[in-house]
């Protein structure tokens, strides 16, 4: 089974004269069920430390936005080297710029922000709701991609950012009622992250196809440069003396913080390959089931007060996705059959001037 049947495959279902076994047989069915495997089981390994640091980890004090400062560094230093691959080290210094140095100067200032503000929200809120929230970023990039840069919006898209909507609302209401310590500061916090995040993403699409940027290029610039915005907000939030003193005297801490961010770069490495190889159809698919069972673990390995409202949103949320899903499996094989297989490179990250596909750490 070709890499192009597969992605058919995927966009269609699975053929009712096809068994497991026949498919397990296939060369191309394994290397996508591998794949993914490593990819949900990574990310998996990634939530559970996370959640594990901010809740139970001894000593921990808050220090989201150095939380962010790591995870962000280690994207950047990866994008760097990526780049350095493709053109020789003084070539990558060297290479043109091919969409707007103030675009990226502004994805950066947004980066930051969204990343750091999106790791702050884990001090009034429960790490399952925080992760259903974040997933209706959808809805502001919609809107921003209609009024701003005129895109075409279509029906099930917007059938898909009401779930997630309702989705929110339904865990939002659960957690109030569940948690008497809660505080409403923190969506008011995740609702400018939302934005932040958006707005980010549509610059993004804006270098990438309006500028025609290779997306290392936007990975590389916006990320160190985000590194930047990030320390800032390190400082401003009087994390950076206390936070060296704890991580620096504590080996697991420290053990803890990187395991977790480096886990997180190998899941998207893992869904970068995913959305190359089988399409953004099949990459939904799987983050679908991906963050479907972080919620399930957080409530089984850090339990929580629970609320009807969690299985309802919870509903809500996967029927948003399943749409979401059949949206971007008719993308996928509108684009498949108009552009060639990409091959990745060493690190794999997508090779500059060939992989257009538009990312974000949120979606992983």
């Amino acid at each position: 089974m070709s890499a192009a049947c597969w992605r058919n495959f995927i966009a269609t279902g699975l053929p009712s004269s096809l068994s497991l076994l026949t498919l397990l047989e296939d060369a191309e069915a394994r290397r996508f069920l591998l794949l993914s495997a490593a990819f949900v089981s990574i990310m998996q390994i990634s939530a559970i430390i996370e959640e594990y640091i901010y809740v139970e980890l001894p000593g921990f004090d808050g220090f989201y936005w150095t939380v962010a400062l790591v995870e962000l560094a280690i994207f950047a230093i990866s994008a760097w080297l990526a780049r350095w691959k493709e053109f020789g080290l003084f070539g990558a210094l060297r290479q043109p710029v091919v969409a707007p140095m103030r675009l990226y100067v502004a994805m950066a200032v947004l980066l930051g922000l969204s990343q750091g503000l999106g790791k702050v929200t884990f001090r009034y809120m429960n790490y399952a709701t925080n992760t259903i929230i974040k997933s209706a970023k959808l809805v502001p990039t919609l809107l921003i991609s209609v009024l701003w840069l005129r895109r075409k919006i279509s029906l099930p898209e917007w059938a898909a950012a009401v779930l997630l909507v309702t989705s929110t609302a339904l865990f939002s209401l659960g957690e109030k009622a569940a948690t008497p310590s809660f505080n409403p500061a923190g969506l008011g916090i995740a609702a400018v992250q939302l934005l932040f995040a958006a707005l980010q993403g549509n610059l993004q699409e804006k270098a990438l196809k309006d500028h025609g940027a290779p997306i290392s290029e936007a990975l590389a610039y916006s990320n160190l440069m985000g590194v930047f915005v990030v320390m800032v907000g390190v400082q401003v939030s009087g994390e950076m003396g206390p936070a060296l003193s704890f991580f620096g005297s504590s080996p697991l801490a420290l053990g803890l913080l990187l395991l977790r961010s480096c886990t997180f770069f190998l899941g998207a490495l893992a869904l970068i390959a995913l959305t190359k190889e089988y399409g953004t159809g099949a990459a939904t698919a799987v983050g679908t089931a991906r963050k479907s069972l972080t919620v399930l673990l957080s409530f089984l390995i850090f339990p929580k007060p629970f609320h009807v409202n969690y299985v309802l949103g919870t509903l809500a949320f996967v029927l948003a996705d399943i749409i979401y899903l059949q949206v971007s499996s008719a993308r996928a094989a509108a684009r498949s059959k108009v552009s060639a297989d990409v091959e990745p490179n060493d690190l794999g990250l997508p090779r500059p001037g060939k992989d257009k596909e538009n990312y974000a750490k949120d979606d992983v």
